[in-house]
């Protein structure tokens, strides 16, 4: 999933990604312009490194707003849902919309280590990836085939027998791992893949079908909610594509 960004004060600026399956995530690197951006929901959480320190973005469940006085760059390792809290060692719930210092999660001599190997790598990502397996631990493994059925749209109660539980107990689980209840994740990842179709140029009701929304109405409310404007803001026309862009995750 990328992470889309509105920006209203300046053009969204160069982004590239590739994905690294061993670690469930995906490196994006980025130059960010002075001025406001907004960084969506996408149901995911990043380690950022700004130049100065490693910045964990939390599950967000609205817009997020970062200022940047000048123009800069970062680096990051964005994880599929679910992963980042068997590396970081705490609950997802507990980052829920913040931003914050690797420091205050880790020793800070740990965190200075890895920013320190940051600096003197010749590519930053590659010690994120490094970060990242070297302190992983295991993965539930109804993690990857939770999120795919709450991606189908599928019942939540179908969704805790995928993972063997009951749908209680996966609530509980998906608050440490996602960092909100699965039908939040779902109602994220349902509105991440409608501005997917919006963005080639699919209709705006017949997106609101193709994606399980009662109607346009139902769509509208929930991109307003969740994303800060109605659909029609991410759609293309005529050639030319809306505000949104991939960017990287904002400190």
């Amino acid at each position: 999933m990328d992470s889309m960004t509105v920006s209203s004060e300046s053009r969204p600026a160069p982004y590239r990604e590739r994905r690294v399956a061993d670690v469930a995530g995906t490196v994006w690197t980025g130059r960010h312009d002075a001025g406001s951006s907004t960084i969506l929901p996408d149901g995911c959480m990043d380690l950022i490194w700004t130049g100065r320190r490693i910045l964990v973005a939390g599950p967000d469940t609205r817009p997020y707003v970062h200022h940047a006085d000048v123009a800069g760059e970062m680096v990051g390792l964005r994880l599929d849902p679910g992963v980042a809290p068997t590396v970081l060692g705490c609950a997802a719930d507990e980052l829920r919309d913040t931003r914050t210092d690797l420091a205050d999660l880790w020793t800070r001599a740990e965190a200075q280590r890895w920013c320190s190997a940051i600096v003197d790598a010749d590519d930053p990502a590659s010690v994120l990836v490094a970060l990242t397996r070297t302190r992983v631990a295991d993965r539930p493994a109804w993690l990857g085939p939770v999120v795919a059925n709450l991606a189908a749209g599928r019942r939540i109660d179908l969704c805790a027998d995928v993972a063997g539980v009951t749908a209680r107990t996966l609530h509980r689980q998906s608050l440490h791992h996602f960092g909100y209840g699965p039908k939040t994740l779902q109602r994220i990842l349902r509105m991440r893949a409608a501005m997917t179709d919006l963005g080639v140029g699919r209709d705006l009701s017949a997106v609101a079908y193709r994606r399980g929304f009662a109607d346009y109405p139902h769509m509208h409310r929930e991109f307003v909610e969740l994303a800060g404007h109605g659909p029609a803001t991410f759609a293309v026309r005529a050639g030319h594509s809306g505000p949104e862009a991939d960017q990287p995750r904002a400190q």
